[in-house]
């Protein structure tokens, strides 16, 4: 396992280095003369002060996304507003999926089809959401939910700052003892 994280993170590094490079080319053209770099006038070089980070902090695609009062009240009206789509056992199922729908992630809605709604025993949220999430991810949350049948957890994620916030789970809370 150290060897394969061990080739991993060089294998890393050189990809780093060689973005660095540029698109240097390691084999001469078709009827030149190679050259070798010398720093002199003239020639391209990368250096630490030419606006090209070489460090290996490089993020590619990685969404800017922060925790703020919008993220709070919108990722709560989600919550909210799926609990009381979701606790509706008296619903036909189709119905009661396709309200569900587009407020699910992909993969949670997959699993979503196969419940029957006539066997959700909530019929009404009596409190929440309550959120809670890691200080340092302002990508997903939990929101914790009291209803006439017990308590009730719902994840959501977002992918980005302005993305929607999507449930990836729900499911009745475990009691504690």
């Amino acid at each position: 396992m150290r060897k394969h994280l061990a080739l991993t993170a060089a294998l890393a590094a050189a990809l780093s280095l060689s973005a660095c490079a540029g698109n240097a080319s390691t084999e001469p053209a078709t009827g030149s003369t190679p050259t070798v770099n010398t720093g002199q006038a003239g020639q391209e070089s990368h250096h630490a002060d030419d606006g090209h980070d070489h460090g290996a902090d490089e993020h590619y695609g990685v969404p800017e996304v922060t925790w703020d009062a919008a993220a709070e009240k919108s990722v709560k009206d989600t919550a909210a507003k799926v609990m009381g789509l979701f606790a509706r056992p008296d619903v036909p199922e189709t119905a009661w999926f396709a309200d569900l729908a587009p407020h699910l992630a992909p993969e949670y809605a997959e699993d979503a089809k196969y419940i029957d709604p006539a066997r959700v025993p909530s019929r009404k949220v009596t409190d929440g959401p309550a959120i809670s999430r890691d200080a340092g991810n302002p990508l997903t949350v939990t929101a914790t939910f009291s209803t006439d049948a017990g308590r009730w957890t719902m994840l959501l994620h977002r992918s980005g700052q302005q993305q929607p916030w999507l449930v990836t789970a729900i499911s009745p809370q475990e009691p504690t003892s």
